[in-house]
């Protein structure tokens, strides 16, 4: 007797088939889209708000006590573990740590860190006694004159006023620089109230404008100078697409 062996035919899926796993692999593709798309937004909410937080602290401190916090000449008689500010009028590099301290000693922001009352502080001690952005980097509160600016094509930093800043700390993706900035000022990193800032208290990873921003070709002007010159933050859709140790600062006055 023989045996027969019947061997089924192969088919290929069919074009329903095909549909709904595109279909499928859209909806995941889209969750996870969204997914970062909402993780993105609230570190952005986070670092704005937490910016936000220290402007309205350093105002505050300002109109209870009419001195600046960090230079407060006798802090210690107002404010319990405070060590007593310089008083001349503004918030040096070093004494960014006693101003947080200031603010926090004065119940105006919240920070467990914020301890420090020496205004000789190392780099590693303003890293330990400041606050630390969502990404790791040291925040900082100080006038700053040189750190805001654009280097120019000749290699030097055009003349800036000096301002009260509060400095975001680096680490921080060119992406979510980006809508920080459009979040509270205008998205362009060299004007308004919100600056690229290449400024890290430790001293080890200083953000870089050609990194961080990129050229508005379409508003090409004022030849001689990168700082005159219209800039973007660097965007996902450019190359490469997001750096992600780059700064920024909110000037307060």
């Amino acid at each position: 007797m023989k045996t027969r062996i019947r061997i089924a035919a192969s088919r290929g899926f069919t074009l329903v088939e095909i549909a709904i796993v595109l279909a499928v692999a859209g909806l995941l593709l889209g969750g996870v889209l969204k997914g970062q798309e909402l993780i993105n937004s609230a570190k952005v909410r986070a670092i704005a708000d937490r910016q936000g937080e220290l402007q309205k602290s350093a105002l505050l401190f300002i109109d209870r006590y009419g001195a600046l916090p960090g230079d407060l000449e006798n802090a210690s008689l107002y404010i319990d573990n405070a060590r007593d500010g310089s008083g001349d009028g503004f918030i040096a590099e070093n004494e960014s740590p006693l101003a947080f301290q200031h603010l926090t000693a004065s119940g105006f922001l919240k920070c467990e860190v914020c301890t420090e009352t020496s205004t000789a502080s190392s780099m590693r001690s303003r890293a330990l006694n400041s606050p630390i952005n969502r990404y790791g980097g040291v925040m900082s509160l100080w006038h700053d004159t040189e750190h805001y600016a654009f280097v120019s094509i000749s290699f030097v930093r055009p003349t800036q006023p000096l301002r009260l800043q509060t400095h975001t700390g680096p680490r921080i993706p060119s992406n979510i620089m980006r809508e920080v900035d459009r979040r509270l000022d205008d998205d362009t990193p060299n004007k308004g109230r919100v600056r690229f800032n290449d400024y890290d208290p430790t001293g080890a990873l200083e953000p870089t404008v050609e990194d961080c921003t990129e050229y508005d070709r379409g508003n090409f002007r004022s030849p001689g100078t990168m700082d005159g010159r219209a800039r973007l933050w660097r965007r996902s859709i450019s190359w490469p697409p997001i750096v992600a140790n780059c700064g920024g600062s909110i000037i307060i006055q």
